[in-house]
């Protein structure tokens, strides 16, 4: 019996090292393409595999560091001082160290930690690094609360950055942002301390790109006022009651979440081809605004339109004649019933989510690809649902080629036979269907009938993911 448990345990170390073997057969490149994607702190632990494994880690260009509990603070802090105080040391002996990305995220933070952040910054910024991603916490150890603002060094001298990720960070404007390479800029939960630093440092990215501005910290600026020529990509996730003065001319991409669209001015966008509107809000007359603005995109191809409850209005009109992607949610169970007319002859692809309650109507001569996710608040098919459903499927008024359907459950569509006999055929021009919801095996046959009545000119049907029958 210990024999067989020397041969088994041989064995085992045999294939262990065959394992190694071949990982430490691969290219350097490989290697260190692969120990790119792990934390620093895993990244250094490879060295103490063999000799083969003692300096690779150096070669990695990515540094990062994570710590999320605070009782470990100056164990975190030792091992990152060092990291990089061997990253210093090896460039003297391995040429290939060259370091591209530097990240740091913490979970906590005091303002103590002001000059030990900045020394890693600095770090970062001596290194030529082309990538920083810095996410910390906020101080609210005394009665307001502290947010670490960058060091001068970072916002003058890095001339090779492309990308800067900021978390729970401060910015102020009494150093001249200097970004000449920088192309995507990501801030989340950032205070600005003056109200003109968004336009400065625009001003200091002359390459930008990229931009989201997302979820600002109190004290709140008075205004976002922008202008860029670089810009091509802007979101913003504010829901806050400010105005949005955008003079960003050739942005191709535009996302709006929560911003006050009667506040917002977008009239010398022009190059705007993907625009996303999100829980948007104003007031009724803002729809005016809305549709004119929509109708004078005159690049737009692609628009999402989500919650646009807080508008206020019950009707809305899409008109552009370049839209070739259309998609609407309106999910509120408490929403008003909503008529919108799609004026759109180019369009291609349709998708809708949300209640029957809406009168949506299409003016398409294209035969389109569709997707509609129906939602049932209360599950009650009665006849006021199924008057509802005939009146929704009626008004869509298009052609479709390929139609992915969503819905709780197949009774949704299985029409009483009492209705049948009174009410015509809805007569929707559908091609090809595909259902997915919650259908017995033993309704199936009943759900496919229900909905050859409603489509008689389905070429295709099939329902997926059906619900087990046990």
């Amino acid at each position: 019996m210990d024999d067989q448990r020397r041969v088994e345990t041989r064995s085992m170390m045999m294939v262990e090292e065959e394992e190694e073997d071949r990982i430490s057969k691969l290219p350097d490149a490989i290697i260190v393409h692969i120990l790119s994607f792990l934390p620093t702190k895993d990244v250094v632990r490879t060295c103490l595999l063999s000799n083969r494994w003692k300096l690779i880690w150096y070669l990695v260009p990515k540094l990062s560091f994570s710590n999320t509990e605070s009782h470990f603070q100056e164990e975190f802090f030792n091992f990152v001082d060092k990291c990089l105080e061997h990253c210093k040391t090896s460039r003297h002996f391995i040429l290939e160290s060259m370091l591209s990305t530097f990240e740091l995220r913490m979970k906590f933070y005091e303002r103590h930690l002001v000059s030990r952040l900045d020394k890693w910054l600095g770090f970062a910024v001596d290194h030529k690094v082309q990538k920083i991603n810095l996410s910390l916490a906020i101080d609210v150890s005394e009665n307001y609360p502290i947010f670490y603002s960058l060091p001068k060094t970072l916002v003058i001298n890095s001339k090779y950055l492309t990308n800067l990720e900021l978390t729970k960070v401060e910015l102020d404007s009494s150093y001249s942002f200097d970004f000449p390479s920088l192309k995507l800029l990501s801030l989340h939960f950032v205070r600005f301390a003056d109200t003109d630093v968004v336009d400065k440092l625009l001003l200091g990215s002359p390459s930008l790109e990229s931009l989201q501005l997302c979820h600002l910290q109190r004290p709140y600026p008075d205004q976002l006022h922008m202008r860029s020529s670089s810009l091509k990509f802007l979101q913003i996730k504010c829901h806050i009651d400010i105005p949005v003065q955008l003079e960003v001319i050739n942005l191709e991409t535009l996302e709006l979440f929560g911003v006050s669209f009667e506040k917002t001015n977008l009239s010398v966008c022009k190059a705007i081809k993907n625009l996303l509107l999100i829980c948007v809000r104003g007031a009724e007359e803002s729809s005016s605004s809305l549709e004119y603005l929509i109708s004078n995109f005159h690049q737009l191809e692609n628009l999402t339109l989500c919650d646009l409850v807080l508008l206020r209005s019950k009707h809305l009109k899409i008109s552009n004649h370049h839209l070739k992607s259309l998609k609407l949610r309106f999910i509120s169970p408490f929403k008003d019933e909503t008529k919108v007319i799609i004026e759109a002859p180019k369009l291609v692809s349709f998708c809708y989510e949300g209640h029957i309650n809406h009168n949506i109507s299409i003016g398409s001569s294209n035969l389109l690809n569709g997707k509609f996710i129906i939602l049932d608040h209360y599950k009650k098919y009665d006849a006021k649902w199924f008057i509802d459903m005939m009146i929704f499927l009626v008004n869509l008024n298009c052609s479709m080629n390929i139609v992915s359907l969503h819905i709780y459950s197949e009774k949704a569509f299985i029409f009483p036979q009492k209705m049948k006999k009174i009410c015509r055929t809805p007569l929707v021009n559908w091609e090809h269907l595909r259902v997915f919801t919650k259908c017995k095996l033993e309704m199936e046959s009943t759900l496919r009938d229900a909905l050859l009545w409603i489509s008689p000119s389905l070429k295709s049907l099939t329902i997926v993911e059906r619900a087990s029958t046990n």
